[in-house]
């Protein structure tokens, strides 16, 4: 099966771009979302090479906030899209193929 319902495709882009967000802000906070105390360890006190991490502040609150509304979103669309009722008519290889075509449905022909 090739044509896909206008609704199913929506929903995969949805996906796609709620997924981008997150990956987006996540990129945008590599400290964790808690504050932490920094250390930093030296060879020969129980280690072979220097290590340490920075103290982190943590995110804020309207941080913390964006990312749990990050996390809903794709927690909403994800069981929408893995149960429309499209996917009823396909079974087996022919369902996963169908899927991963789905996932593919915007890349350019011939990639």
């Amino acid at each position: 099966m090739t044509d896909f319902p206008d609704d199913l495709v929506q929903l995969q882009r949805q996906v796609h771009a709620a997924n981008a967000d997150l990956k987006q802000f996540l990129d945008q906070h590599p400290d964790p979302p808690e504050p932490i105390d920094g250390w930093h360890d030296k060879p020969g006190e129980g280690y072979w090479r220097d290590r340490q991490r920075p103290t982190s502040a943590g995110w804020s609150s309207d941080d913390k906030t964006r990312v749990v509304e990050l996390r809903a979103r794709l927690r909403d669309l994800i069981p929408q899209l893995h149960t429309h009722p499209h996917w009823a008519a396909l079974s087996g290889p022919e369902l996963v193929a169908a899927r991963m075509k789905l996932k593919r449905v915007d890349d350019p022909v011939g990639d």
